[in-house]
């Protein structure tokens, strides 16, 4: 392995020119780059280390097997100066989801839960009826595009869901402590059959993930808690209640449907969990809006009503019970999510959550 990529790195394959650096993750360094030969910018994935790099090549090939508008798709493999793995991908005009609820979103609606499920659930039965398994699913592996406007959710990363299989089964294997951000941040979205032993780890996991997810986004919380403590609930696997957030009636219809659904796919037997198609169907019961979200600001109050001023100029109507979550004093001034509907003379701010103050990244 060499040293960092840079805009003055020369054309990687004398094709694709670093443009700069996007983030980090786990495993692996990601650069935006333009492909000089077709004209187009993509996202430029190098492992981090030469453990990563003996995974790659391997998971290229499995990954580019899955063709879906819910998964991000690999468009080349090839290996650069020095025997760098390199894997391009397709840029997603976004945020991962992880960086999405730490700009400020403690939680989001049913509505947003449920075309986020079934997004997740089509782009994971397109990989499954390929034979292909991630094994790595987590929010910072889901990418949100539009960021927080929710416009479309595409699965990532099944390039380096092999290597994240090596560093996770080493601390499976020994039940030990560890400071690893893959196994810290996968534990809460594994099942309890990968966590007993990864070898394990097959498409009923995939569905385990993807419904401990949606259960955190309702929530905020996985539904076992967090980190090393949270292993010896998920191997008990005992049903997580509704959250709290669905009492209200506007929410409770909807919100009891996912939470049952959730429930199937949090089965401690992997059997009787749906598959990933199965799940598809199940998500097609579920009545959820496709509008995207806007950010604004409380601009007048006024006891159980008020008003937001979007971000765009426009005000909308707001009811104190269209917020979702545990709601706190509504203030002018405050930042709020909302999704707009229309109204007369002004359009209706449903659903709504006030935003928190963000929360750092660890480096």
């Amino acid at each position: 392995m060499t040293g960092p990529l840079s805009p003055e790195t020369p054309p990687i394959g004398g094709r694709y020119k670093i443009s700069g650096w996007i983030n980090a993750g786990g495993m692996q360094h990601v650069y935006l780059a333009e492909d000089q030969l077709f004209g187009r910018v993509v996202a430029l994935k190098t492992p981090k280390d030469d453990t990563g790099a003996r995974r790659f090549t391997q998971s290229a090939i499995v990954s580019a097997k899955v063709n879906h508008t819910n998964v991000a798709k690999t468009l080349d493999y090839l290996e650069a100066a020095g025997g760098r793995a390199v894997l391009i991908e397709e840029l997603v005009e976004g945020a991962d989801l992880e960086t999405v609820l730490a700009g400020g979103l403690p939680y989001l609606p049913p509505m947003t839960v449920a075309r986020l499920l079934h997004q997740l659930a089509k782009g994971l039965a397109a990989s499954h009826h390929v034979k292909v398994v991630h094994r790595d699913l987590k929010p910072s592996n889901i990418m949100i595009v539009g960021g927080w406007k929710f416009e479309q959710a595409k699965i990532t990363d099944f390039g380096i869901a092999k290597m994240a299989e090596q560093e996770i089964g080493a601390w499976a294997d020994s039940q030990g402590n560890t400071q690893s951000k893959t196994v810290l941040g996968a534990i809460p979205y594994m099942s309890p059959e990968s966590v007993e032993n990864f070898r394990r780890y097959d498409m009923p996991s995939d569905v385990w993930s993807i419904a401990a997810i949606a259960y955190r986004l309702l929530s905020g919380e996985p539904p076992f808690g967090g980190g090393l403590s949270s292993v010896a609930r998920i191997l008990q696997a005992v049903p997580p209640p509704p959250p709290i957030h669905l009492a209200p009636v506007q929410f409770r219809g909807l919100g009891g449907q996912l939470h049952s659904i959730i429930l199937k796919c949090l089965n401690k037997d992997p059997r009787a969990r749906p598959t990933a198609a199965q799940l598809v169907t199940e998500c097609e019961t579920l009545c959820y809006s496709m509008v995207p979200y806007e950010l604004g600001t409380i601009s007048r109050t006024n006891g159980a009503t008020g008003f937001i001023r979007a971000d765009g100029g426009s005000d909308l109507m707001y009811y104190t019970g269209n917020f979702y979550g545990r709601q706190r004093k509504i203030e002018e001034g405050q930042r709020v999510w909302f999704q707009r509907g229309p109204g007369h003379p002004n359009d209706r701010a449903f659903p709504i959550v006030q935003l928190l103050p963000p929360v750092p990244r660890p480096a």
